[in-house]
């Protein structure tokens, strides 16, 4: 798991199929309403947030693309919290979390530089004749791979840990459910009694609402508790009501 690909698509798989949930809500192969469909999306993208923000344990060293600490071959979680999300969502620790689709088993294409030649695509395997320069591959005996690139495979990584169709929420997927309603309900609610308008439209006062969710959305992944969050979510309700009737 110390690849960051390999802890986004666990996070993936938490937040869809162990929970229940799946592609259909993306790709309208359900006939939901406006509003649900965008909250299941919501519940996706937060709950992605909140594993990867708990696989970094007490510390919260699991880095996020851009953060200082960020290594995509190397980066930092902690395996107490890694093991506490697979009992949560019934995943076996074990579990292989690469994508192996497409060329090289999800590596990508490869590209070879020959002497006095620049780099180009090939057909050839990895691992195989063709080497890397700490491998020992060398331009001037033709074999010094340039580089692997993502292909077209590369867009299905997602589409690989996310069940088409689904029978419905198990019961992680029932708390964490809770959870998202809580945060999203929070967000929406606090983001427009903060601002005073709705979140809706493309006014200025709008766009502003829309701002302070993204807001509201950071804190709830970074500073989630279960009380806290109720607290909250009944305060951000009273204050709504209270903004609308005066």
């Amino acid at each position: 798991m110390m690849y960051w690909d390999q802890e986004l698509n666990f996070a993936g798989f938490c937040a869809t199929q162990a929970c229940g949930v799946s592609k259909e809500v993306f790709d309208q192969g359900l006939e939901m309403t406006p509003q649900i469909r965008a909250f299941y999306q919501f519940h996706v993208y937060f709950t992605i947030r909140r594993v990867l923000y708990e696989m970094g344990g007490i510390q919260n060293s699991s880095a996020l693309p851009g953060d200082p600490a960020f290594n995509r071959y190397n980066n930092p979680y902690d395996k107490a919290s890694y093991f506490r999300l697979c009992g949560e969502f019934g995943v076996e620790p074990s579990t292989d979390f690469r994508f192996i689709a497409g060329a090289n088993k999800g590596l990508g294409d490869l590209y070879v530089y020959a002497s006095g030649a620049g780099p180009s695509k090939t057909d050839y395997k990895y691992p195989g004749w063709n080497k890397f320069s700490d491998e020992g591959g060398k331009a001037i005996k033709g074999d010094l791979i340039y580089e692997i690139k993502p292909g077209r495979d590369a867009a299905r990584q997602f589409d690989w840990f996310v069940p088409i169709t689904s029978n419905g929420l198990t019961q992680a997927g029932l708390a964490r459910i809770n959870q998202s309603i809580e945060a999203y309900v929070y967000c929406i609610l606090g983001s427009q009694a903060n601002v005073m308008s709705s979140i809706i439209g493309d006014g200025g006062r709008a766009k502003e609402a829309q701002t302070d969710f993204l807001v509201l959305l950071e804190e709830s992944i970074s500073k989630y508790d279960p009380a806290a969050s109720v607290q909250r979510y009944q305060l951000a309700i009273v204050f709504a009501i209270k903004k609308i009737t005066r």
